[in-house]
Formats: C-alpha cells, sequence, structure tokens
C-alpha cells in the first residue's frame, strides 16, 4: 500500500473507532416536575411527581427499579438501620413511632395507564415498577404518581428538627440503568447514591414566613426581594406559659416563630442534575451575593443560617465564592448559574452535598466552617458533574474531592497550617494521614477502590477520602502538579454530566499524561501504606512540649520517643515520681516499649512498671500474633516495730503471647484472641525468729524478724471471644490458671442490655472450679488460700497476679481496705476480718451479677452540678460449701444496692443495702459503728480500662 493511502487508511481507521467509541456509551435520562406542599404541623409532605424516562440504552426494558429511600426510616428492619447499628448508632433503633419516616398514597402509571409494582425481595425502600408494554431503544414514558411523605427526625441526611427542615431524598426515583445493568440500591448513611441525570422541575408550597432554599434556580423575583430583606433578620426563642394536666402551669421556650395561615409556591428549575434537595426554616438569616469567575460568568450565591450562627457564618459567602473561583481553576468552570450553603441539623454529621446547594452542620470554628464549605461545594464536580456510582466506588467523588479540598486549604493557609495545637500549629491533613498510617500500621485498613457499604466505620473515611487524597499526591509527585491538573482538566471535560468508572478515569487520564500508569493505578486495590508514606528517622519529644508533636505531625519519622514525668502513690512508696519512655504513638510501631521508673517517697526504693512488645501480621487464620515482655515493682505491706517501719515490696516479669484471629468481614466488631501469660513474682515477707542472748546466768529472749523473698509462678491460658456492637454487646473469658499444686478453672460472661431511652442492664455470669494436682492437706490448702474461689470482690491479697491497682492493698483497716476486684463471685459485702470468708472455697462457686441503670429523673446525684450516673446491683450465688450439711449457711447467697460509676466505670462505689443473714450477723459483730460507710466497697478497674470503652471503633489494640 503506498505511504499517502496508509496515511489517510489510519486517520479514517482512528475516526471510526472514535465514532463506536462515542456510541458505545450511552446512558439514560430522566426529567421530573415534581408539585410539593409541606404541612408543618404533622411535618409531612404530599406531592405529585411526572417522570419522563427515556430509554437512551440499547437494550429493550420490561421494568423500572424505583427507589423509595423515605421508607429507609419506616422500622428497625432496613439497610439504613442495619448499618445505624454496625456503625455504633442506635439512636434510630430506639427512636419512637412519631420519629420514623415513610413515604404511601402512591398510584404509579406509564402514560396514563396503571402500572403493577413488585416489592423487592429484600429492601422496603425499592421497588419494581413493571411497565405495562416494553420500552424499546430510544423511546420514552411518561411515569406519574401522587406520593405522601411523613419526614423522619434528622438521623442522617433528610428530615426535621421541629419545624426545620431537611428534604433530602425525599421522592420516587428510578435506579440507574447502565452497562453493568440496574442498580438498586437501599438508603445508607454511610454510602451514597447513583442516579440519572435530567432536568428538575419543582414547585414547593409552604407556610408564607418559610425561607426555602433549593436546588437550582429561584423564579419567583418577588421571593427573591423578600430573601434580600432578611441580611437583618433575628429571632430569640421566646418564654411562654403552658397549662399542665395536673392544672398548673408550666413555663416552656417557643424555639420557631408561629407559621402564617397563608401559604406561597416557589418555583424552582435547573436542567444537567441527578438531584434535588430543599430546606426551609422560619429562622433562617440570607446572605445573597454574586460570584464574578475570570471568564465574565456571574454565579448568585447565598448563604441561609440562623441568628445563633451569625458571627461564624459571617463569612460563609466568602468561603464559598472561594471554593467556587479554586475549583473552577483547577478543575473546570462551575456550570450552573446558583450556588447556596445552608446551616441545617444533619444527622450524617459534618456536610452534605446537592446539586448547587450544600448543608452544614452548626459550627463555631470558622476554619473548620471554611474546609467543610469547599469540601461540600467541591462536591459539584466531583459527584454532582462527574457522577461516578458512589456507592461502589466511593474514592471518585470523596477522595479526589479531599485532595482538591487539601490544596484549597494549603494555599490559603500558608504554610503554619490551618490547625492549632497550644501556640502552634499544624495542617489537619496531616493529622488525618497519620490515622490512615496508623490503622494501615496495624493491618486493619481496606483497598481504596472497595465499596462503601463494604468499608468499616473508620475505613470510610480513612480511605475512601484520606488515603485517596494521599494516592493522588503520590501521583502529582511523579507526574507534577501542571500535568496532573491537566489530565484531571481532561478527564473533567471528557466526562462531564456523565457517569465514568475507575476504568474511565484511568483510560481518561493515561490518555493525558501519554502513557499507561498501571503501577500507580494499582495502588487503589492493594492495601498499605503508599510509597511516599514510609518513614525514616527518629526525633524525641517531651509530652508537655506540644510545638514537638506539632512537628512530629507535619513530618513524621519512624520513632518517636516521648520522654514525660510519671507519678504514683499507694500506701506504702506514698508519692512516687521518675520519668517515662515510650515509643508509643501514631502510627504504632512493630516494636512498642514504655518503661516508668520512679522512686517511692516512703520505700526509698526503685518503683515502676516497663513493658515491652512485638507485633507480627501474619497471613492466615491469625491477624496479628503479639509477643510481649512487661515487669513491674511496688510496695504491697509494711510493718513497724520500736519506731521502725520496714516495707515489703513485690516484683514480677511476665512474658505473653498473644494469637488475635482473622475476622472474614472487616465490619465485623468481634474480636477473638487466645493468650498466654506466665508470671514470675517475687514477694517480701517477713520471717520472725527468737534471739537468745545468755550472759553468766542470764539468758536473754528477744523477737526479730527479716525480710525474706519468697518467689512463685504461675502460669496462665486464656480464650476471650467478645463482640464490641453497640447493640447487646457481650464477652467471654474462659481462663486456665496453673501454679504449685493446683489448676485454677473460671468462666465469665458479660452481656449488655440496652435500653430504648439511654443505659441498660449488665449481665455478668461466673462459673469457676478448683483443683488440687496433689493430695489436698491443710497446708496445702493454707499455701493455695489466695487463689481459692471468691464469692466476695477479692481484696488486694487475693490479686495474686498483681494485675489491678490498690491503694493499700494488704490494709486491714481505714478507706483502703474497703477496695476490691470484680471477679470471681463479684459480690460487693466484704467479709474480710473471718478467717474462712463468706462464700470463700476451694471447691466450686457459681455467681450471676446485675447491675442496671435507673432512669435519670430518678437519680438524685442528678443535683450535683457534675453529672454522675447512678445504677443498682444485685448478686447471687452458690459454691460447694453451701451445700455441705455442716454449712448452715443459706445456698444461695445474695446482696443488693447502689453503684456509682465513674470515669466509664474505671472507678466503681458499691452500697449494699439488702443482703443475706449471714452477712448481716457478720456486719453486726465486727464492725460496732459506722457501720454504712465501712461496709461501702469501691474497685479500681485499671486492667479493664480500654480505649475502645470510650471510642468504640478503634482499631488499634
Amino acid at each position: 500500500m503506498q505511504p499517502i493511502k496508509f496515511f489517510f487508511f489510519l486517520i479514517s481507521c482512528s475516526f471510526f473507532l472514535n465514532a463506536q467509541a462515542q456510541r458505545a456509551y450511552w446512558q439514560q435520562e430522566v426529567n421530573y416536575s415534581i408539585d410539593v406542599s409541606l404541612n408543618d404541623r404533622q411535618h409531612s409532605l404530599d406531592g405529585f411527581e411526572r417522570m419522563e424516562y427515556i430509554n437512551h440504552s440499547p437494550d429493550t426494558l420490561r421494568f423500572i427499579w424505583i427507589h423509595l429511600w423515605p421508607n429507609a426510616y419506616k422500622n428497625d428492619k432496613t439497610a439504613f438501620t442495619d448499618q445505624q447499628l454496625e456503625n455504633g448508632n442506635t439512636d434510630f433503633y430506639f427512636s419512637c413511632k412519631e420519629q420514623k419516616g415513610y413515604i404511601n398514597k402512591l398510584n404509579f402509571k406509564v402514560n396514563d395507564i396503571i402500572a403493577e409494582t413488585l416489592d423487592h425481595p429484600q429492601h422496603i425502600d425499592i421497588i419494581q415498577l413493571i411497565l405495562p408494554s416494553p420500552l424499546l431503544p430510544g423511546q420514552k414514558v411518561l411515569i406519574t404518581t401522587p406520593f405522601h411523605v411523613q419526614l423522619p427526625y434528622s438521623f442522617s441526611r433528610g428530615g426535621h428538627d421541629g419545624e426545620s427542615y431537611q428534604v433530602t431524598q425525599w421522592y420516587p426515583k428510578p435506579a440507574v440503568y447502565d452497562k453493568d445493568g440496574w442498580h438498586p440500591m437501599p438508603y445508607l448513611d454511610q454510602g451514597e447514591f447513583y442516579s440519572e441525570f435530567g432536568s428538575f422541575d419543582v414547585n414547593i408550597t409552604v407556610p408564607d414566613n418559610y425561607v426555602v432554599a433549593a436546588t437550582g434556580e429561584l423564579q419567583d423575583s418577588k421571593e427573591k426581594e423578600w430573601l434580600r430583606t432578611r441580611k437583618d433578620f433575628n429571632w430569640e426563642p421566646l418564654k411562654k406559659k403552658i397549662k399542665t394536666k395536673g392544672g398548673g402551669y408550666k413555663t416552656v421556650q417557643q424555639q420557631f416563630p408561629a407559621s402564617s395561615q397563608r401559604t406561597k409556591t416557589l418555583q424552582f428549575r435547573q436542567d444537567h442534575i441527578h438531584d434535588f434537595a430543599w430546606f426551609a426554616d422560619k429562622r433562617f438569616i440570607v446572605d445573597l451575593d454574586t460570584c464574578r469567575l475570570p471568564s465574565g460568568k456571574v454565579i448568585e450565591t447565598g448563604s441561609y443560617y440562623l441568628p445563633a450562627e451569625k458571627t461564624s457564618w459571617r463569612k460563609s459567602l466568602s468561603f464559598a465564592k472561594d471554593a467556587i473561583r479554586s475549583r473552577s481553576e483547577w478543575i473546570g468552570e462551575y456550570p450552573y448559574s446558583v450556588i447556596s450553603v445552608v446551616e441545617g441539623p444533619l444527622g450524617a454529621g459534618g456536610g452534605m452535598e446537592y446539586p448547587t446547594i450544600t448543608v452544614i452542620v452548626p459550627t463555631a470554628d470558622t476554619g473548620q466552617l471554611d474546609r467543610t464549605i469547599e469540601h461540600e461545594i467541591g462536591h459539584n464536580w466531583f459527584y454532582g458533574i462527574l457522577a461516578s456510582n458512589e456507592r461502589l466506588h466511593p474514592w471518585m467523588d470523596e477522595g479526589i474531592n479531599t485532595y482538591y479540598g487539601n490544596r484549597y486549604v494549603r494555599s490559603k493557609y500558608g504554610p503554619k497550617g490551618d490547625t492549632r495545637l497550644g501556640k502552634t500549629s499544624f495542617f489537619i491533613e496531616d493529622a488525618e494521614k497519620l490515622l490512615f498510617e496508623s490503622v494501615a500500621a496495624v493491618h486493619r485498613d481496606q483497598p481504596i477502590n472497595t465499596p462503601s457499604d463494604s468499608l468499616s466505620f473508620y475505613n470510610y473515611p480513612l480511605v475512601a477520602y484520606i488515603k485517596t487524597a494521599a494516592w493522588l499526591d503520590y501521583l502529582e509527585q511523579k507526574v507534577g502538579r501542571s500535568q496532573l491538573d491537566k489530565a484531571l482538566q481532561h478527564y473533567y471535560q471528557q466526562w462531564k454530566f456523565k457517569h465514568p468508572g475507575p476504568e474511565d478515569f484511568k483510560a481518561s487520564i493515561s490518555e493525558s499524561l501519554g502513557i499507561e500508569q498501571d503501577n500507580l493505578f494499582s495502588y487503589l486495590n492493594t492495601r498499605g501504606v503508599l510509597p511516599n508514606q514510609h518513614r525514616t528517622g527518629t526525633k524525641a519529644a517531651f509530652i508537655l512540649d506540644l510545638k514537638s508533636y506539632a512537628s512530629y505531625i507535619q513530618s513524621p519519622v519512624a520513632n518517636l520517643i516521648s520522654i514525660g514525668p510519671a507519678i504514683g502513690i499507694n500506701r506504702y512508696d506514698k508519692f512516687m515520681a521518675g520519668l517515662f519512655v515510650t515509643n508509643y504513638k501514631l502510627p504504632a510501631s512493630r516494636l512498642q516499649f514504655f518503661v516508668a521508673p520512679m522512686y517511692g517517697v516512703a520505700t526509698k526504693k526503685l518503683t515502676g512498671t516497663g513493658l515491652i512488645n512485638y507485633s507480627f501480621f501474619p497471613d492466615g487464620a491469625f491477624r496479628r500474633i503479639n509477643l510481649g515482655l512487661s515487669a513491674s515493682a511496688f510496695g504491697i505491706n509494711r510493718f513497724k516495730s520500736n519506731d521502725k517501719t520496714t516495707y515489703m515490696s513485690f516484683h514480677k516479669i511476665v512474658p505473653s503471647l498473644r494469637l488475635t484471629l482473622r475476622e472474614r468481614n472487616p465490619r465485623s466488631t468481634l474480636n477473638r484472641f487466645l493468650q498466654f501469660k506466665t508470671f514470675f513474682i517475687t514477694e517480701d515477707a517477713l520471717r520472725f525468729y527468737r534471739d537468745t542472748t545468755i550472759t553468766g546466768t542470764d539468758t536473754t529472749i528477744e523477737n526479730k524478724y527479716r525480710v525474706i523473698s519468697n518467689n512463685r509462678t504461675l502460669n496462665q491460658l486464656m480464650l476471650v471471644w467478645e463482640n464490641n456492637r453497640v447493640l447487646y454487646p457481650y464477652r467471654g473469658e474462659l481462663k486456665l490458671e496453673q501454679g504449685k499444686n493446683f489448676i485454677r478453672a473460671g468462666f465469665t460472661g458479660n452481656y449488655f442490655f440496652n435500653y430504648p431511652k439511654g443505659g441498660g442492664l449488665d449481665l455478668r455470669l461466673f462459673a469457676g472450679k478448683f483443683f488440687y494436682t496433689v493430695s489436698k492437706t491443710f497446708t496445702r490448702q493454707s499455701e493455695t488460700d489466695r487463689y481459692h474461689l471468691n464469692m466476695t470482690g477479692p481484696n488486694g491479697y487475693e490479686d495474686y497476679t498483681y494485675s489491678d491497682y490498690f491503694a493499700g492493698r494488704n490494709e486491714f483497716e481505714g478507706a483502703a481496705s474497703q477496695q476490691i476486684m470484680i471477679r470471681d463471685g463479684g459480690f460487693k459485702v466484704r467479709t474480710d476480718l473471718l478467717s474462712n470468708k463468706v462464700g470463700k472455697t476451694d471447691d466450686w462457686l457459681a455467681a450471676i451479677n446485675l447491675s442496671s441503670t435507673i432512669p435519670s429523673h430518678l437519680n438524685p446525684l442528678n443535683l450535683l452540678p457534675v453529672k454522675i450516673p447512678l445504677k443498682v446491683f444485685l448478686d447471687i450465688g452458690t459454691s460447694a460449701e453451701s451445700w455441705k450439711r455442716i454449712s448452715g449457711q443459706d445456698r444461695f447467697l445474695f446482696d443488693a444496692g447502689l453503684h456509682i460509676p465513674l470515669l466509664k466505670e474505671t472507678v466503681n462505689i458499691y452500697i449494699p443495702l439488702l443482703y443475706s443473714k449471714v452477712y448481716k450477723d457478720y456486719i453486726r459483730s465486727t464492725i460496732p459503728e459506722n457501720r454504712f460507710l465501712k461496709k461501702i466497697s469501691f474497685s479500681i478497674d485499671i486492667s479493664h480500662f480500654r480505649m475502645r470503652k470510650f471510642i468504640r471503633d478503634i482499631p488499634f489494640e
């Protein structure tokens, strides 16, 4: 073939292939006309919807999946409810009937013919609309239906809080049909949406004094003039008296102005969008202005907020303009003529984007408000215009949008940072990256290209947002910012008002850069940190020097050594002071250590604690293996004789191995592990002896003593199966312990029953058995006494592994002697002064412990300026001795009383009020005065202090 002919042949082929590619892509079109009215007494909507559905696909359609997302709030059996519980939120699950929502009164017609609908087999917020006749390629149908929506309380994105309305995901809406088929999806809080482009013409009828902010262009010029008068509007809640059922009066606050008896109808229109939201409140202040882009295009800007937020929101319009200008410059010009930001309650937190409008939760931090407004406005590009499937690929809108948000913050706030830490500052972006690296360090992260509803609660922001933005930073480092900008601008121009997927994004970026980027795009499907997140070097920081930690956040290193003061106190060492040194940080190193040597003022001895731990993260059945070694030394007793005080201490060294099982579902809250420890313990004790001196005919006998050291070893094997779920969490612990001449076995189960209005019932079960590995004798009974099973929570001496903190471990009088551990039978009444404590056994023991919160209005401690919870407890137990004929005791013992938990139940105060006769007899015979105070017990459960009690989903163990 001649060269010139070959050249023209190539050109012809390229045009043909390009045309084929253009034909290959198609998307459906849905144009809406909706009339809706608000009933603010019933918090409901009544509307009529007309949908023009145009089939641009090459397929014949016989049905259309329709989303009825208000039904997500109908009951506690929806996908929304399930996910809320998985994410640790029970608000909706325990909501009352009046707070729930739904959609009904539907009557679908297609081209004026009544159409049949079928329920989705799993989700009540999805139905299948059966078309009366097949919809051929290129044809269109008109779908109409009336509808009624009961708006829920604002648990998530849409709903109401009093007479403040957030009307989102509110109308029947077709699912997307694309080259991969239908995409019906239930409403979720974690995981956004995927909808067809089209035009919207919406008429909203509300009482006349409501301010309405909505998607699109307001068509009523008279309403626009009224909105301009709202700039100086003010409203303060009014106090008024209302009559009670008993005939009296009480003062209440009127939070909203009275609604006008007249109504108004407002029309909003917008083309090239795929969703419509509106917000209504009678208290809104309204700021209106315009924003001129470099091209000369003028955009109407509006800010709607409450008088209470006037100070923090006074710059909101300026923030919105900055966002529009920067995104238009970096990505492509904003295509719409309006943009609005609205302050409103939002159960989802932060902010939420809709075409041309965004809602932001109240905040007093102007820097945070700036970042949030910029982020949500930025979604007009990544979600609004580039409408990827957010449910399947959240990184394509959240992650890319976060990348540009980080650029915005750095360009606007300069090198100092946007977040204060003491007198210094850092970029919040750097702290967020550290959080992601922390999750990756313990192998709990997930790939970027993971669907929203498959990401764990903490991975949703850390991976979809933060890691994706970091990946784009890495891409920028590799190709240069200008080249990446050109590539993303090319992607925007190529795919605006379409539905790009990950492969489309990759192809567009690679096309612009001129080379395939398979190696860079491979990071979308892998776990772990990115190449530019591998840290080197070492830094030291003093715990009180916040500047050094801000420096670490901005420039992390592999090793951060923190140094700070260490203090402690107990009855024997008295005050202890020293230093701690640790490499604990975020992200965690595989090798971790903490050393805190101290000096005891009274004992004049070196005390303290320390540990070292190394973590492995294998593939297979175990997700984590920990090898550890801990040590500690503290005073445990004192003896006074002839004005001389002798102090005794303990020292222990504990090697350990912990195997944590892998869970198949990354969203699982289950935690299962097997742990083995060996305790090597040395304890001081006194040995008394007589020193006989013979002088002539005189014999002198002197009682003396000396301190000796006793060594013992205990092996402990523990299997734990716990579920930290928010609804009915539980924990089961099977523990086997072996020491000299004995084996001790025990099972402890904990289950929490949630109450609908908060709080709940704690159920604890214990069953234990003590075995002698040799023949039982009185001597061996005495030697193993501290290991025997206790009905009452053990005292300091019976804490045989020195695992709990005791203020006075071996005290027999005073407040320190009233401390117990919640172990074994867990009773709160003490009988320490008996030689054989009630319920103590070297055979078997079983008990049940109940502890319940009480309603807030019944708690007398609520009168105090500090909120202190109050519980009631009941313990019931039995043991081998109670079933012996010679015991003379009731077979089942009990005690009951009040429980005051402090610091998430780290410190607990127990006040026994009712108890078995054997306890009554003990108290009468041994406590002649101050009985009420002396029978109070308390526990300090530092060994059970876990960050997960404060932050449920924290993955750092």
